[in-house]
C-alpha cells in the first residue's frame, strides 16, 4: 500500500468512526429553576433503617408529566438540595389529569413500577453541585425503558431516606404545571401546583452524521478509489 492509499484509508477511518459510536441524549426534561418546590424524603430512623414509612410527617412527591412522542431512555436524573441517604426512584404509567383530593385508587389509579428495581444506594447515585445550592443527581439503569406514549400520563416518584438533611426536589420552568404527594398517614394521593425537574437521557444514541460529514465521508472514498486506479494503472 502507497502512502497516498494510506493517508486516504485514514482519512476514511476517522470520518467513519464517529458514525459508530454513542452519544448520551437527553430524550425528555423539565430543567431546573434554581429554586426548590417541595420535599420528599423520608427520616431514616436509627433504630429501623430504610424506608420506614412511620407516622412522622414523611412525604414522597411524584413528577406528573405527559410525552409529546415515545422515548427511549436508560439514565434518569433529578435535581434538588443537598442530602445523604439512599434514593427510591419509580415510574408509574398514570391514568387521570388530576388526582387531588382523592382517595388513591378512585380517581387517581397508579399501575405497576415500570423500572425493574426501585431502591438505589449512596454508591449508585451520582451527586454533582450544579449551581448555587442546586444538585443533580442521576442513575443508570441495568436495562432501557421505552415510553410508548400509550399512557396519557406518567408520574415519576424521587424519595431519600435521609439521616440529617431532606431531600428538597427543584422546580422546573417546564411541565403540567402541578404534580402530587401523598403524606403518611393520610393515605391519598393529592395535587399541588408547580413542576419538578427531572432529565430521561439515552446513553446509547447514535447521532445523526451532519451532511457536512456524509460530504467528507463520500470525498474520503473518492480519494480511496482514486489511488487505487492510480496504482492499477502504474
Amino acid at each position: 500500500m502507497n502512502l497516498h492509499i494510506g493517508r486516504s484509508l485514514a482519512l476514511l477511518t476517522c470520518l467513519f468512526l464517529p458514525l459508530q459510536g454513542h452519544t448520551a441524549v437527553d430524550v425528555y426534561s423539565q430543567a431546573p429553576t434554581g429554586t426548590f418546590a417541595d420535599t420528599s424524603a423520608v427520616w431514616n430512623d436509627p433504630h429501623d433503617p430504610g424506608f420506614n414509612w412511620s407516622l412522622d410527617g414523611d412525604k414522597e412527591v411524584w413528577s406528573y408529566f405527559t410525552l409529546p412522542s415515545s422515548v427511549t431512555f436508560d439514565r434518569i436524573s433529578w435535581y434538588g438540595s443537598n442530602t445523604d441517604g439512599d434514593f427510591a426512584v419509580d415510574l408509574f404509567a398514570a391514568t387521570c389529569y388530576s388526582c387531588g383530593l382523592s382517595w388513591a385508587g378512585t380517581e387517581g389509579d397508579f399501575t405497576n413500577n415500570l423500572l425493574a428495581t426501585s431502591l438505589f444506594s449512596q454508591a449508585e447515585v451520582h451527586k454533582t453541585l450544579l449551581s448555587g445550592n442546586t444538585y443533580s443527581y442521576y442513575i443508570d439503569l441495568p436495562t432501557a425503558i421505552t415510553l410508548d406514549g400509550s399512557s396519557p400520563y406518567y408520574a415519576l416518584s424521587i424519595v431519600n431516606n435521609y439521616t440529617s438533611k431532606p431531600f428538597q426536589w427543584s422546580a422546573a420552568s417546564s411541565g403540567l404545571g402541578s404534580h402530587l404527594y401523598f403524606i403518611v398517614g393520610q393515605a391519598m394521593v393529592l395535587s399541588t401546583s408547580g413542576n419538578l425537574a427531572f432529565t430521561l437521557t439515552d446513553t446509547m444514541a447514535v447521532p445523526v452524521p451532519e451532511p457536512e460529514t456524509y460530504a467528507l465521508l463520500i470525498a474520503g472514498l473518492g480519494m480511496v478509489g482514486a489511488a487505487v486506479r492510480r496504482r492499477r494503472k502504474a
